[in-house]
Parts: C-alpha cells; structure tokens; sequence
C-alpha cells in the first residue's frame, strides 16, 4: 500500500507551512544540508529523519541536543512508527502528521477494521390478513415479495406465496440430493482427482540496510533494500554538503544472485550477534550508525550499531555492500564525496609515478592508464568534479596515444618478422605486446595471442628460423 506522508507546521517559525515527505524519506534540521531545513534556533543542525521500513514510515532522532518528541514523548535510541494524527516536537516547532492512502491505492488497516454501518434496512409492512389477525408482532415485517397489492385484483395473499414457495424448495432439495447421491455412486469406484492448493509462500530472504554517517559540514546515507516479492535490489545513496550528490538505482536479481544472498546470511550466523549498545562519538558531534533488518520466512532480526564497532557485524555490512556493487555495477556508491576524492587524488598519484616509469618495463605504461581510469571513475558521480580532473583527463589522453604508438610499432615489426620468416623475432615481440597490453579483454590481447600459437608452429617446423 501506498501512502502520501504530509508534515503542516502547527507551531513554530512558519507556522501553517506544509511539508510533502517523498518516499526515500527526510532528515529534519536548521542546517540547509537537510531536506526539511527550518529556521528555529532550538533544532540541531540533523536534528531528526522520517524514513519506511518495512511498510511503515518511521521517526528516528539524530542524537540531538534538545531531544525529539512523538505525542509528548521522548524518542530515544529506537525509532518509533507513525500514524496519521500524530505530532512531532523538536525545539520550538510542533508539525502535524497526516498520513494518507495515495490515490488508488488499497484502504488503509483503519478501514478495513472499522467498515462504513450498513443503512437501515426498509421496514415492510405486511397488509392485515383477517386469518392471521392473532400473528405476533414479529411477523409483520415481511420482505417485499410478500406484500399485498391493494390494487392487484386476484393476485394471490401472502399465504398462498408461502404454501406454494415452501413445497417448492422442498422438492429442489431432493432433486440436489439425489443428484449427490448418484454423483458419488458413480464415482466410488474411483479415485476422484484431487484438487492440489497452493499457498503462495513467503519470500525466503528479505532485508534492508542503512549506513548513516553525519558531521558538521556533511550527511552521507546509504541505503540498500531487497524486495523478495518483486525481487529486486533497490540503491538509494544521498550525499550532502558542499557537492551534493543523489542517486537511486535498482536492479531484478538473477537466480544465482539469489542463492548467493541466502548464503551470505545463512554464513552469517546472525543469532550470534547479541545486541549492540549505542554509544556517543568522541567529538560530541560526528554521528555514524549501521542499521540492518533481516526477514527469514516468518522470523525478523535487527540490529543497530550507533558510533560502534563490531566485527562480525560489520562484516556482514560490508559483504551486502559488496553484493549490491557486483549486482549494481556502480562501486563508488557506498563511499562518501570526501572518500571519492580522496581516492581520485590517491589514482592520480600513482599513475603519475608509473607515467614517470614508462621506460623501465613494457607494462608500466599500462599500470599508469589503469590507474587514470580509475582515478576518473571514482569521481565520476561527483559534481562539481575536483580541481585534479583536468591533471587525469591529461594524463589518461597522453598514456592512451603513447601506447597506440609503442604498440603500432611492435605489430609492425611482427609483420615484418613473419614475411621475412624471422619467427623468433616475431614470438619476441609478441610477447612484448601481451605483457605491453596484459588484459586478456583488449582486442590486441587476443589477437597476439593467436597470432603468437601460429608463429610458434610455424617456427616449430621451419627449425627455427
């Protein structure tokens, strides 16, 4: 089912506003980073966050300093489900929550729990019949079929509906009976077919995760959910600071990937995990916390852990990461802008270092372009992108055209080589273009690898020459 979250300001600096809650959630706050930002003095900078899970929108205090408050009271350490109705309270704001169907969607619990009253059915007033003059006072009320027409001549009463409508339905129920009966004579024999019932069965993995880190400059949200039903694997990632950076991507499991994700959990012994106390980050500000619910057929299991470390937790945390980036194919998602950075400026680093050897080995000059690449592809989602784009762009085009050089003067030489039946000459320098260009996936790759099984047969019964 799904539902339109609305927030209206009840008190507060804009009293009256509305606020419409989209469905990956919000992060309340005075800081403009959040995306509910309002203006009161009293909030913290993410002061709290409304997201869904597991089918109902939740709200979940960031360690604020004043405290959030559902219905008067306080929420701490766990979050706390949503009704319509409800209200919120942080510093000096009061919002109202209105939680609604959205159009077309099925009713709400509420409604089916508490149905519309049936109208009053019309009371039907059976005309006096002289012979019946002693019935009690229950039998004046008889449907319409039995009601006496004043004007329908010699339509029959009431009565003789009854004496002709009671044989009648006497004697349809012999002739089903019968037919029963005849049904199963005929059938005693045999074996009847069996109808076979099949319960659609519940989703046998399910989960959703969260990795939430928040400081005072930036707010990076990493969220990742399993849909058993739709089988999909949703990636929603939110980035916000000074280069904000948003993305969603989703992606329909294969039937591989599904028994890989069962594995990972039933590998994870996650009944061994006890409970994780929360505690307060060293610098009294920073916030960082990993959240993940686990369904298995009926059972659920969850766990927080709040400014901790946990080994066999963690680790489990970081196998979902991995999964999501094999399935979704875009591995920069579960790092922040800040570490993206960091690893762009780390590539450039080092492919520079390998450019500068060049000369020393024929698969230096290939090292240096696989790190520009990727020097490049862990900035890509970043924008505005950072000052050293320009030094990898550069430096990729430069490596690129140098390599096309060097390795169209080797194939030169093999060809050379080959006509002129230098066969040990050509093996040289095909092998110098295999470890020039080692990945087995470039179209050069293959083609000296098979160019080099011909020269050495031909060498082979030449003698070598």
């Amino acid at each position: 089912m799904e539902e339109k979250l609305t927030l209206i300001m009840i008190a507060g600096p804009d009293l009256g506003k509305c606020f419409q809650v989209l469905e990956q959630g919000a992060v309340i706050g005075r800081s403009r980073v959040c995306d509910i930002c309002i203006a009161d003095e009293e909030l913290s900078r993410q002061h709290c966050r409304l997201f869904w899970a597991l089918s109902s929108v939740r709200l979940e205090d960031l360690n604020s300093s004043n405290g959030t408050y559902l219905n008067d009271q306080m929420v701490n350490g766990i979050s706390r489900p949503l009704v319509d109705g409800d209200t919120i309270s942080i510093g000096a704001t009061k919002l109202r929550v209105e939680l609604k169907a959205s159009e077309g969607a099925a009713p709400t619990p509420a409604e089916e729990m508490n149905p519309p009253p049936a109208p009053e059915p019309t009371k039907v007033v059976a005309a006096e019949t002289p012979a019946d003059s002693n019935q009690s006072d229950a039998a004046t009320v008889q449907p319409e079929l039995f009601k006496r027409e004043e004007d329908a001549g010699d339509a029959p009463t009431q009565w003789q509906f009854k004496r002709l409508l009671f044989p009648l339905i006497a004697v349809v129920i012999l002739v089903l009976g019968a037919s029963v009966a005849l049904t199963l004579d005929f059938t005693k024999s045999e074996e009847l077919p069996r109808v076979r019932q099949v319960k659609a069965e519940a989703p046998k993995v399910e989960f959703e995760y969260e990795r939430l880190l928040i400081d005072e400059q930036h707010l990076f949200r990493y969220s990742l959910k399993y849909d058993g039903i739709e089988n999909r694997l949703h990636l929603s990632v939110d980035d916000l600071g000074e280069a904000d950076r948003s993305f969603k991507k989703q992606v329909v499991l294969s039937d591989d990937a599904k028994k890989a994700l069962a594995k990972l959990f039933s590998e994870a012994n996650l009944e061994k995990i006890g409970l994780l106390f929360p505690e307060r980050s060293s610098d009294g500000v920073s916030f960082g916390r990993r959240t993940l619910t686990v369904v298995q057929g009926t059972e659920v299991w969850t766990r927080v852990a709040e400014n901790i470390a946990h080994q066999q937790f963690d680790s489990v945390c970081e196998k979902l990461e991995f999964f999501a980036t094999n399935e979704l194919n875009i591995w920069a998602a579960q790092y922040s802008i800040a570490e993206l950075e960091q690893m762009g400026a780390e590539q450039l680093e080092i492919a520079q270092r390998y450019w500068e050897q060049r000369d020393l080995g024929d698969d230096k000059l290939w090292l240096a372009i696989v790190a520009y690449k990727k020097g490049l592809s862990a900035i890509d989602t970043l924008n505005p992108k950072p000052a050293y784009v320009k030094a990898l762009t550069d430096g990729l085009q430069t490596a690129e055209a140098l390599l096309s050089e060097r390795y169209e003067d080797a194939h030169f030489q093999v060809e050379q080589a080959v006509n002129t039946q230098r066969y040990d000459v050509a093996v040289q320098q095909l092998q110098k273009i295999m470890r020039m260009i080692p990945d087995r996936e470039d179209a050069r790759n293959r083609q000296a690898s098979e160019k080099l099984l011909t020269v050495e047969q031909r060498r082979n019964v030449k003698g070598g020459r």
